[in-house]
């Protein structure tokens, strides 16, 4: 859905629909939503991490799978206390190998370990 919305330029309500069509639990969808949600309202936040801690790397210039996965990954760690840090940052990395490029998954690891490494999130654990 994130990316949808950035490279798509889609709505939120055009992503849900997206959401709508999956086998996901009422459970499950509501957390995506969450997570949709709370990514694209912190975006310039969570951006200026990714800025900070990829300076050879132009955000613009970033592949939009790395860029929207590693954008989810900091939302969690910066706002959802009750997800362990390894948790996001694994479940990110997995989400790069499966839809990114083939060094997707070693760079998004890059990225969140870094920052995790140098950032005090409130959230923090």
């Amino acid at each position: 859905m994130l990316f949808q919305m950035d490279v798509g330029q889609n709505s939120l309500e055009m992503a849900k629909l997206t959401l709508e069509e999956t086998t996901l639990s009422p459970l499950d969808k509501s957390f995506a939503l969450q997570l949709v949600e709370g990514t694209r309202n912190a975006l310039g936040e969570l951006d200026a991490y990714i800025k900070k801690h990829s300076a050879e790397w132009d955000i613009e210039r970033l592949a939009n799978v790395d860029k929207n996965v590693i954008r989810m990954a900091l939302y969690e760690m910066k706002y959802l206390a009750d997800i362990p840090f390894s948790v996001s940052i694994n479940e990110a990395i997995e989400l790069a190998k499966s839809f990114g490029s083939e060094d997707s998954g070693k760079f998004v690891n890059g990225i969140l370990d870094n920052i995790q490494k140098e950032t005090d999130f409130s959230a923090g654990n």
